[in-house]
């Protein structure tokens, strides 16, 4: 098995690097020009832009440092970070944020890092409760925003809410690392579903409610990744009351995937609606938490054979030029649970980075 998650994983990188629109675009623009097909944004394909779905490809990248077959990628960074930034950046706001958790190591990117912290520290938009409002970069442009006033999405911990724990710890900043701790037990309170502990997309203060209270598939997986990454960031910067509050809620997330797992190694894109399809980029993020999970000794072993079942469906999921296929399109808090099944498939740059973070985790557990 290691051998070939090598191969694959190798396949995968190199096509991310080289990602390109997909054949069908025009019929894609056309479907969703139609409201037949949701999920469509340009930025979403390819390294050529700074914003979340290229922050989560750095952020894959690097998950291979120090990988035994696998060469470093910080010249690469290094490259990225000064072509973007002679480009011209986008507007400041959540998901442009993803790249610094990769990029704030890099001694050229540090002052731009302790910028984009001030902004999150004191400019970022906030809802009731402090939350940091999920602002995002505009449908068509990077110098727009869309603000989704008074709503916080799952997504954030993962795009903006690990970087501030991450920039806590190398500044040794107590305020930055609280304010993430902070920011994860509000999502919790606020998002999280203690009926059948599954995450929604989001909440919406003005309205008080979680939107359609769907369960997306890579919304869940958002925490279930970020989680043992927050708590590995933190260490023992974090008291025991916030530790077991975010690894209890990850523990009973993690037994409710489990149970959901369909037949087929994967999750549906709607965790408890088994009529929607099932999704290659959630289910592989989901898996790297769970592995993430048992390699740093929050779960047993007992959680390998559904990962050992999920690695094999993603693995299945790899085309021969190394593209990651039914990879759901972007998805912006839906007005009805359905239209998270008009969600079209496409290649992105999350989703080829996502399984390259499933599959590095992978190679730290040969029992695999």
């Amino acid at each position: 098995m290691q051998n070939t998650i090598q191969h694959e994983l190798k396949k995968v990188i190199n096509q991310l690097l080289h990602l390109k629109r997909p054949d069908n675009e025009s019929h894609l623009k056309e479907l969703a020009a139609e409201g037949k097909a949701l999920g469509y944004f340009p930025r979403d394909f390819g390294m050529d832009e700074w914003d979340w779905p290229q922050g989560i490809g750095l952020y894959g990248l690097n998950k291979l440092t120090n990988q035994e077959g696998f060469d470093g990628y910080q010249d690469f960074f290094v490259k990225w970070s000064n072509e973007q930034i002679e480009r011209g950046l986008p507007l400041k706001n959540v998901n442009t944020t993803a790249p610094l958790l990769t990029l704030m190591d890099l001694p050229s990117v540090e002052k731009l890092a302790l910028e984009w912290m001030q902004w999150v520290e004191n400019e970022c938009p906030r809802t009731k409760e402090n939350g940091i409002q999920h602002v995002t970069s505009g449908n068509t442009s990077k110098f727009e925003l869309n603000l989704h006033d008074q709503e916080i999405w799952i997504d954030t911990l993962f795009m903006v809410v690990l970087f501030t724990a991450k920039m806590g710890k190398k500044y040794n900043n107590p305020g930055w690392m609280n304010e993430a701790t902070y920011q994860f037990a509000t999502h919790i309170k606020y998002i999280f579903n203690p009926g059948n502990s599954l995450f929604f997309h989001g909440y919406d203060f003005n309205h008080q409610n979680n939107f359609s209270a769907a369960h997306w598939c890579r919304g869940n997986s958002w925490f279930t990744l970020a989680a043992p990454e927050f708590l590995e960031i933190m260490q023992d910067s974090i008291t025991e009351e916030s530790r077991d509050l975010i690894f209890g809620t990850y523990k009973a997330q993690v037994d409710k995937l489990v149970e959901l797992q369909h037949a087929n190694g994967l999750w549906h894109t709607l965790l408890d609606d088994k009529d929607s399809y099932t999704e290659v980029s959630g289910s592989a993020a989901i898996t790297a938490g769970i592995l993430k999970g048992i390699r740093l000794g929050l779960l047993d072993s007992s959680y390998l054979a559904p990962c050992r079942k999920a690695v094999a469906a993603v693995l299945e999921n790899i085309s021969e030029d190394g593209t990651v296929l039914n990879v759901s399109g972007g998805t912006p808090v839906c007005e009805h649970k359905e239209d998270y099944k008009k969600i079209v498939f496409a290649p992105t740059a999350y989703g080829q980075a996502l399984v390259i973070v499933l599959l590095a985790e992978a190679l730290y557990h040969t029992e695999l």
